[in-house]
């Protein structure tokens, strides 16, 4: 299974994983994030976040995670890098623009 790269603490990635993963779903599918379904119906968006979130230290945590989210296996793995695949295939996801990012945020909780 290949992952591709999105970012990490030690590179500056320093946005929500939460986001990223419907960031690359949609660019998966060549939609705008907006059209998918709210990821909270597959699981906690808040939880995902904090389950990489960086260590009190400051260090990054070290894991893996899969769950199926609009259709699709997904991983997020966060060793010294954080990757996601999408269906065991690369998917190129960057991190938000902060405008799209609040937009984005603010659809999260209009459901």
């Amino acid at each position: 299974m290949s992952n591709s790269f999105i970012g990490s603490t030690d590179n500056g990635f320093d946005g929500d994983i939460s986001i990223a993963v419907v960031t690359a779903i949609a660019s998966e599918r060549g939609v705008e994030p907006t059209e998918l379904p709210p990821l909270y119906e597959s699981l906690d968006p808040d939880a995902l976040d904090a389950l990489f979130a960086p260590t009190r230290t400051g260090g990054p945590r070290r894991g893996r995670l899969e769950f199926t989210y609009a259709g699709h296996e997904v991983v997020v793995e966060c060793g010294s890098d954080l990757e996601i695949s999408v269906d065991g295939t690369s998917t190129t996801a960057e991190p938000v623009s902060a405008g799209r990012s609040e937009r984005f945020a603010e659809s999260r909780t209009d459901a």
